[in-house]
């Protein structure tokens, strides 16, 4: 095919229909008219796929799923990451021996339950979870279910 080359094809009253509805909403018209034009549409629509690299071979993705999906694994380990930050803060500034490991513990669960216990109160949808040995949610539930190594 040349660069300008004219395509052929019949389409349903259906894709017609799909076609004039993008045209109007995209204002695409016939040269010298106000009729609506739907080989701009599907012009307009293969320049879309083209630019945003859509391809029927690739799986059907869920771009909005994967975002739900990782804001919810980032919020889970919110907790986590301020719960360590504070016990090795506790470890770092004290003389560590069983007592004090179980005090420090303590205290940085209560620093959790101050200040990040409505974390806990978030439900997902879109990862599983379960409850770890203080009472954080945990991402994956089943051991192997992530791809981190």
């Amino acid at each position: 095919m040349k660069e300008n080359d004219v395509i052929t094809l019949r389409i349903s009253e259906y894709e017609r229909e799909y076609l004039n509805k993008i045209a109007h909403q995209f204002d695409l018209q016939k040269r010298g008219s106000s009729e609506t034009s739907p080989a701009k549409a599907l012009k307009f629509l293969l320049e879309f796929c083209l630019h945003n690299e859509i391809s029927p071979q690739r799986k059907n993705e869920n771009p909005l799923h994967d975002i739900r999906k990782m804001i919810e694994q980032i919020h889970a380990s919110i907790p986590h990451l301020m719960y360590h930050n504070h016990y090795q803060s506790l470890v770092i500034s004290s003389n560590i021996n069983d007592d004090s490991l179980k005090e420090i513990k303590q205290k940085t669960i209560e620093y959790l339950n101050d200040n990040f216990s409505g974390f806990q109160n978030n439900s997902y949808k879109e990862v599983r979870f379960k409850m770890n040995g203080i009472g954080l949610k945990t991402v994956p539930i089943e051991e192997g279910e992530s791809l981190w190594k």
